[in-house]
């Protein structure tokens, strides 16, 4: 544990300890969790742990190491939150250190009940900010709604590769270019995947991905593809196999997105209804 200039950076044994703690506070705590889930099983990443205090903490944000790097991460300087007060929040933010006030920064999850403290932030800085998205957080905890026997017939279910990165990025809605793909390859190469090969296929049709912060994510199948119920044999199969190895298994969906939320909740994910989380932008991405 190192303390630099009144906020505090968490070494090896505090982030187990971190773990343990945020697992008492989901669904908020949920995104920050599955960073540290992720460090902490020696996951490749960019991430800086910082707390306000310890070990009573009231703040803890992951945060890039180091800035710019070619990836999606890198483009949007993303930081993972989770807060127990708005006030606390504004009070680390304030912190020489915490966020660079002169580069593009998006604050991912922060919760809908502190977005004052991160407005007032920007505010008092002169930072141009926009609300980005307002997220729906769906946590599966209990596998009992998913379906007991997933239907495989003429079908094949394995993990991604690299080769499909470039299929994937193509299609994904914040891909497209050489950054996110080398997101895309990241997670495919480190974390786990799941997609559908038709009978006598070598492509995928429908796949489905885990995010560094350990959420499922860039689900999607090709449209010719499309009501076969392929969404639904994934993210059941997946969830099965991440809860079997103590993995979180959650997801955020846009609050517009009401085919996904039925989806999710169809199958058991649980939405707390007065917890939303809130993706901020600071300053301008140029």
């Amino acid at each position: 544990m190192v303390y630099v200039r009144k906020m505090i950076i968490l070494g090896t044994e505090e982030l187990k300890q971190a773990e343990s703690v945020l697992k008492q506070s989901f669904p908020e705590s949920i995104k920050v969790y599955g960073c540290i889930f992720n460090i902490n099983r020696g996951k490749p990443h960019n991430l800086e742990v910082i707390a306000d205090q310890w070990p009573d903490f009231n703040v803890i944000i992951c945060k890039p190491k180091v800035q710019g790097t070619k990836d999606r991460e890198g483009d949007f300087n993303i930081y993972s939150i989770y807060s127990k007060s708005k006030e606390s929040l504004k009070t680390l933010l304030d912190t020489p250190g915490v966020i660079n006030k002169h580069t593009f920064t998006l604050l991912a999850g922060i919760d809908i009940r502190h977005l004052e403290a991160v407005q007032e932030f920007a505010d008092q800085h002169g930072l141009p900010w926009k609300v980005q998205v307002v997220m729906n957080v769906l946590l599966l905890q209990d596998e009992r709604q998913l379906p007991l026997k997933e239907s495989y017939a003429g079908l094949r279910l394995t993990p991604l590769r690299a080769a499909h990165a470039h299929l994937v990025n193509s299609t994904w809605k914040y891909g497209g270019d050489s950054n996110s793909y080398n997101s895309v390859l990241n997670y495919i190469t480190h974390n786990p995947s799941l997609c559908v090969l038709e009978e006598g296929g070598t492509e995928p049709v429908s796949w489905l991905l885990v995010y560094q912060h350990a959420a499922l994510g860039l689900l999607y199948t090709l449209p010719q593809h499309r009501r076969k119920g392929y969404a639904k044999l994934l993210v059941s199969v997946m969830a099965k196999t991440l809860l079997e190895r103590g993995h979180p298994v959650y997801c955020f969906v846009e609050k517009e997105n009401d085919s996904s939320y039925k989806l999710f909740t169809s199958l058991g994910f649980q939405d707390s209804t007065d917890y939303r989380a809130v993706w901020f932008e600071i300053n301008k991405q140029q």
